[in-house]
């Protein structure tokens, strides 16, 4: 991803600006899956505290963003907005909505979850024995 993408929750908001943030996010998790990899990337463990931390609100946030699409789709439907190119919309709509209802509870028991992590890495801490 070659562009800036200026985030900004107050807009202007459009398809594209949505489309363009949800791609910075899917690079944002590539460019940290690369971070942690090098051992160059992370030498603390409050670094790995840090990281979690800030990953858990992203992880929490999830489960809205997820709602709010469901709520998006069920509108296009009621307004006679929503078309398909396979079969009744309205069907198609009920698979994705069980489908993000599932996702919703996955996405808040991975924000439990990493929220128990980070609590967890608060006390750790490097010794002065040895480096590798």
């Amino acid at each position: 991803m070659a562009e800036t993408v200026w985030l900004s929750s107050d807009g202007p908001h459009s398809d594209d600006y949505t489309s363009e943030v949800a791609a910075a996010l899917s690079e944002v998790v590539r460019v940290l899956n690369h971070a942690t990899l090098s051992h160059a990337g992370v030498t603390y463990p409050s670094t790995v505290y840090d990281v979690l931390g800030r990953i858990r609100v992203s992880a929490a946030g999830l489960d809205q963003l997820l709602a709010q699409l469901g709520e998006v789709l069920r509108r296009m439907l009621a307004s006679g907005q929503l078309g398909g190119d396979h079969g009744d919309p309205a069907e198609r709509l009920d698979k994705a909505l069980s489908e993000l209802a599932a996702a919703r509870e996955t996405a808040r028991d991975l924000a439990v979850r990493i929220d128990r992590a980070f609590s967890t890495t608060a006390s750790l801490h490097l010794t002065d024995r040895g480096s590798h």
